[in-house]
This record gives structure tokens, sequence and C-alpha cells, in this order.
């Protein structure tokens, strides 16, 4: 048997951009302190854990969020991986735009209906490819280009050296969370809110992955 790996999935503290309500993929904006906090406290709940690798994406708001957890730890800490694979989704010409406005232009783009009535019918792949269509530039991504980013970021960690089972850190965001429990596990309902700072946990043993919970 291989090693159980424990991914510990957290979502980055609230940003400026989370609270103005605002669209945010690969662009960037601080925690505000709120998002300190929550970020903190996760790192509280995480204390005991310790971690052979911890990873985050490039973006600032996941660094900012992995230190104050990992300030928190009781246990020798590693060093910080920054990867491309584990950013949030790229939304093109609707970064920065107020969500509202940006979810509301892909519904009706793509459907004519409200974005409420659209999430009852599409899957969050369906939706990934609904956004670039709706993206004046195309510069979003479609499922395709982010699960392939994501995919291999994912695999970089599998593939890592374990001399046993293994606890690893990935502090990332939360579409890419949801993107990577709709693709891996089957059954679990990827709708709920990914809360800024909430630990998703997904074990990986013998080339499978189970879901163990949100918000842990």
């Amino acid at each position: 048997m291989s090693p159980k790996i424990r991914l510990h999935l957290v979502r980055h503290g609230e940003t400026y951009l989370n609270r103005y309500g605002k669209m945010q993929g690969w662009s960037d904006s601080p925690l505000t302190d709120e998002g300190k906090l929550v970020a903190i406290a996760a790192g509280q709940r995480l204390a005991d854990t310790e971690f052979a690798y911890v990873y985050t994406s490039d973006s600032g708001r996941t660094l900012e969020t992995a230190e104050l957890i990992l300030n928190e730890s009781r246990h020798p800490v590693p060093v910080i991986h920054r990867i491309k694979a584990f950013r949030e989704t790229f939304f093109g010409g609707f970064e920065g735009e107020y969500s509202k406005v940006a979810l509301g232009q892909i519904a009706e783009n793509n459907a004519g209906i409200s974005f409420a009535e659209l999430m009852q019918t599409v899957t969050v792949a369906e939706f990934a490819d609904m956004t670039k269509k709706a993206d004046p530039y195309h510069h979003a991504e479609n499922f395709e280009e982010l699960w392939t980013r994501i995919r291999g970021g994912l695999q970089t960690v599998i593939d890592l050296d374990y001399a046993g089972d293994a606890n690893v850190l990935i502090v990332t965001h939360g579409n890419t969370i949801r993107n990577i429990v709709n693709q891996l596990c089957e059954g679990v309902d990827v709708t709920i809110e990914i809360k800024n700072a909430s630990v998703t946990i997904l074990e990986h043993e013998d080339g499978k992955f189970n879901w163990i919970g949100f918000d842990q």
C-alpha cells in the first residue's frame, strides 16, 4: 500500500476585493484585518498537525494566509512552495468587476436567465466554459485550461517523497478547491460556500482520493 496523504486545502483569508464584492482570480489584494484573524484561527485549529510539505498559489493572499497559519504551529515549519498551478480561476475581462454584475452577465450571455437559476442547472465545469464564452476578451480560463493546470499541481504533490503517512497543507482559493473536490470525489455537493480560511480535507491512498469534509 502507498502512504496515506492527507491534503488540507485551505482557502485564503478574506481580502479587500472579497470585502468589496469584486471578482478576484489572478488579480490580488491583501488580507483585511478580519481575513488575518480567520487565518490565525485556522492555524490554531491546525496547530497540532505536522505538515510534511506546504504549498500555496503564487498569489500574495495565499502566502500571507499560510504564514499566519504556520505561525501557530507546534511543529517544525516546512519551506513554503509557491506554484502557479494552485492559482484561482482566471476570470479574464471580469477581473475586478463587481461579482453581482459579472455573474449576472455570464448567466444572461449564456442562458438568458439569472445567475441563481443558472447555478441550479449547470456544473462547475460548464460554468467555467460559460465564463470564457461571456468574457468580452475570451481570456478567462475554460474548464479544460483550469483543470489541466490544477491537476498538474496535485500530481506534483502526490509524487513527492514521503516516508509514510503524511499531511500536506495547500493554501489556495475557493473555486480551485471546489473544482478539485468536484473532479476527484463523487457525490459531494460543491455548490456550498467555501468560506475564507476554511479547511477542506481529502485523503489520497493507492491512487484514489477520498473526501473527508468541508470547513473542518
